[in-house]
């Protein structure tokens, strides 16, 4: 069975990365394979609690909209009903204590990450602002030097008093 769970955290790649090999060596105590600020990988072993016989978690990371997108990519040999939704609650409690920042559920695609992992970005994954453009300056506005009445541009004479401007 595979599941994958996406979330997003407003930092950079870096410090979520980070984050979530400090959880999986220190709160799992699991050695990981690293492939830096890209995946981590460790295996589950079997568990009451997650209802898991075994199996491995592959975590993906991508920049993604001025911060991190995170797949928990769960690969699980199970009898009945793993509880990965619960494997990764646990994970994240971690994380998020370490990083001072809550994750929060996003909809993305698995081969958005691959892409990204093979250096082929898919579609533009990080939000860059758009240079404003410079509006031309408006003319400045014209007064009547005689009543103070704002002109028509280019008039020749007051439309209040008829003084020539």
């Amino acid at each position: 069975m595979r599941r994958d769970l996406f979330y997003f955290y407003p930092l950079p790649v870096q410090p979520v990365f980070d984050a979530f090999v400090q959880a999986a060596n220190q709160r799992f105590g699991k050695q990981c394979k690293v492939e830096p600020y890209k995946t981590v990988n460790f295996g589950l072993n079997y568990s009451f609690k997650y209802n898991m016989n075994g199996g491995a978690l592959t975590i993906h990371f991508m920049p993604y909209n001025n911060g991190t997108a995170v797949d928990l990519h769960y690969t699980i040999v199970q009898a009945f009903g793993a509880r990965y939704q619960k494997h990764a609650d646990d994970v994240l409690i971690f994380v998020n204590a370490a990083l001072g920042a809550q994750a929060q559920r996003v909809a993305l695609d698995l081969n958005q990450f691959l892409a990204y992992e093979a250096g082929v970005p898919a579609a533009p994954m990080t939000y860059a602002p758009q240079p404003q453009v410079a509006q031309p300056a408006a003319p400045p506005k014209r007064f009547c030097t005689n009543c103070g009445t704002p002109t028509v541009p280019n008039a020749l004479f007051c439309t209040k008093c008829g003084k020539k401007l």
